[in-house]
């Protein structure tokens, strides 16, 4: 199986998909046994693990957003679950 998926740091608790997923398709290239929940567009993040509401989105080993609702692992991150460090309480 080809690599779909990229850890970029080892603190990120995302993945960046390098190809488009389909919902179900296993992630190849992390070290957890992860599916997506959703399809995933190429260059997009996936959670490597779940993410309550109000907890940090960590990506290139530092903060990039802050969880808006939950998230479980496999889970497309994007503007629908996600909001800016400066838009949390």
């Amino acid at each position: 199986m080809a690599i779909n998926s990229v850890i970029i740091h080892a603190a990120d608790n995302v993945a960046v998909a390098i190809k488009a997923l389909k919902a179900g398709e296993e992630l190849v290239g992390v070290k957890q046994r992860i599916s997506a929940r959703q399809d995933i567009p190429r260059n997009h993040k996936v959670a490597l693990v779940q993410i309550p509401a109000g907890e940090k989105i960590i990506k290139y080993g530092e903060t990039i957003g802050i969880a808006a609702s939950d998230i479980q692992p496999g889970d497309w991150v994007h503007t629908h679950n996600l909001k800016a460090v400066a838009d949390a309480p």
